[in-house]
């Protein structure tokens, strides 16, 4: 009696592969980060959704994180690396040295949630495809 076995998938092809692919997902990751954080400061919002406040904006009667430009327009993708002002990161990691208690301006830098879940599934999608002899 012999058994015979067959496979659809080839470890070897996806091993080629696998550099590519994560190339290509943190590029993407990069590009959607750029646009999160843009997006998150425009509608004053961290990553959870939550309202950003800060004493001095609320008091120049303008929004937070916003008073020349400078830092928005600092917000770069480039391949898969992400790029924003020292100063913007510091906000972000609640580093910077002069907050008041009423603010906060924590975790507005990243993707959206919708955006990750297209980019995850399309990884997926590209990651099955390159399994597959």
């Amino acid at each position: 009696m012999k058994i015979k076995i067959a496979t659809n998938f080839n470890f070897g092809k996806l091993a080629l592969k696998l550099p590519s692919l994560f190339k290509k997902y943190s590029s993407e990751y990069a590009k959607g980060a750029e646009e999160g954080t843009k997006e998150n400061i425009d509608q004053s919002k961290n990553v959870r959704g939550q309202a950003l406040t800060s004493f001095t904006a609320e008091k120049e009667n303008r929004k937070p994180l916003i008073k020349t430009g400078k830092m928005r327009k600092s917000i770069r993708s480039n391949d898969d690396k992400f790029s924003i002002l020292e100063y913007g990161y510091k906000h972000n990691e609640g580093l910077w040295g002069n907050l008041r208690l009423t603010t906060n301006v924590k975790d507005f830098i990243g993707i959206t949630k919708s955006l990750e879940k297209v980019l995850n599934k399309k990884f997926i999608d590209r990651f099955n495809k390159a399994l597959k002899k």
